[in-house]
């Protein structure tokens, strides 16, 4: 990282994972027990802005929405979100920015400004604003793979930056947890030819991280995602009048929060909460511990894999990594697969072509997600006390 590595403080390094059937003691939990209040002090006094000054910036992972759901399963709680920041605002943190940037979403579907989404799926912007990280684009220099290009001014100039990240699998990367959330905030309409076709992504977002590190991260591991194309959309389970299984889902009750002030540390714990594990890791984890190096911490809470929960198999990872390389498929399978609520965000073309491509393309998304073809995880505990048994 540019300058003093974030991690350098002298805070203890703890990631916590707490599972509560009540969301707000999960949260309240995990920043207590990861030691996010000294955390942020400390960067606070660092920086000698008063805390009315301090500008805190956290990154939900909301514009994949496209529908309302309850519980939200796709994105951030938002409820979650709210909390944590009238918690700061208590604590005299009254400086707080929700930031996003736009995706190719925006490009096939009307509606998708971050404000609009936001809206949409209830942050209300009381106590804090909404920033599209799209619409205040800056140049800068990154250097590397990204380069000449451009960042949001929030995210850029913020003195606190926090990634809130969902739990959910990736067909490409194995899961989507708080590294490759700060991928959502280059600021790229067209990400996948930005990031995907011109770069690779996930050294794009390691080349940012560089610039603009993280000082808090966290997984709203409350409700989660598995299996195949787990990040776009969540299924529940059918059983007939008998109780047997007709149609299988990808959503599971964990009931858990994960944070820390060390965003690889979090990654790591992410990942092992999903029975993946990230020594093998070649894509957003493996290349941070490259480019950033591992740091030693304590892992508290709940420490076993979550049960039934199902992996992508690495095969497929590579497949669509390919895939999602050459910018007419990519486009297609990702305009096609995504079951949009059109009252929501109404398309910007719905000739026939399009009508038999979400057709064809929902066909094929609903078969592959029931299908539940992937890597089974043997459930197992990381640390002395088997949580299934607390």
């Amino acid at each position: 990282m540019t300058g003093a590595d974030v991690r350098d403080l002298d805070v203890p390094s703890v990631v916590a994972a707490v599972r509560d059937t009540d969301k707000f003691a999960a949260l309240k939990g995990m920043l207590d027990q990861a030691h996010f209040w000294d955390t942020l002090e400390a960067e606070r006094s660092r920086s000698g802005k008063s805390a009315a000054d301090f500008l805190v910036a956290l990154k939900p992972n909301f514009m994949m929405t496209i529908k309302v759901e309850d519980p939200p399963l796709v994105y951030t709680d938002p409820e979650l979100v709210e909390r944590w920041i009238s918690w700061l605002g208590e604590a005299g943190y009254t400086n707080v920015r929700v930031v996003e940037a736009q995706n190719v979403y925006s490009l096939w579907y009307r509606n998708r400004s971050v404000d609009n989404v936001a809206r949409v799926i209830g942050l209300s912007g009381e106590g804090y604003d909404v920033h599209d990280l799209t619409n205040e684009q800056f140049p800068f220099d990154y250097g590397g793979i990204l380069g000449q290009h451009f960042v949001g001014e929030s995210w850029r100039d913020a003195d606190f930056r926090i990634s809130f990240a969902k739990n959910k699998t990736h067909d490409v990367s194995r899961c989507t947890l708080v590294i490759k959330n700060t991928y959502g905030c280059l600021p790229a309409r067209d990400k996948f030819t930005e990031y995907h076709q011109k770069r690779e992504v996930d050294t794009a977002t390691i080349d940012a991280l560089k610039h603009f590190p993280v000082h808090f991260a966290a997984i709203d591991a409350t409700w989660s995602l598995d299996g195949p194309l787990g990040y776009k959309e969540g299924f529940d389970v059918v059983r007939d009048e008998d109780g047997q299984v007709l149609n299988s889902g990808n959503i599971h009750r964990t009931d858990t929060v994960i944070g820390g002030r060390d965003l690889l540390a979090v990654e790591r714990v992410g990942m092992m909460k999903m029975g993946l594990d990230p020594d093998e890791d070649s894509r957003f984890y493996g290349q941070a511990v490259e480019a950033f190096g591992e740091r030693d911490f304590e892992w508290v809470g709940d420490t076993c894999t979550y049960e039934e929960w199902l992996n992508i198999g690495e095969a497929t990872c590579l497949q669509l990594d390919i895939g999602e390389e050459l910018g007419v498929m990519a486009h297609f399978f990702g305009e096609s697969m995504a079951h949009v609520d059109p009252v929501l965000f109404p398309p910007y073309k719905t000739t026939w072509v399009r009508k038999v491509m979400h057709t064809v393309g929902r066909y094929f998304f609903v078969r592959k997600v029931r299908g539940r073809k992937g890597i089974r995880v043997v459930p197992r505990c990381h640390g002395p006390v088997d949580c299934r048994d607390c």
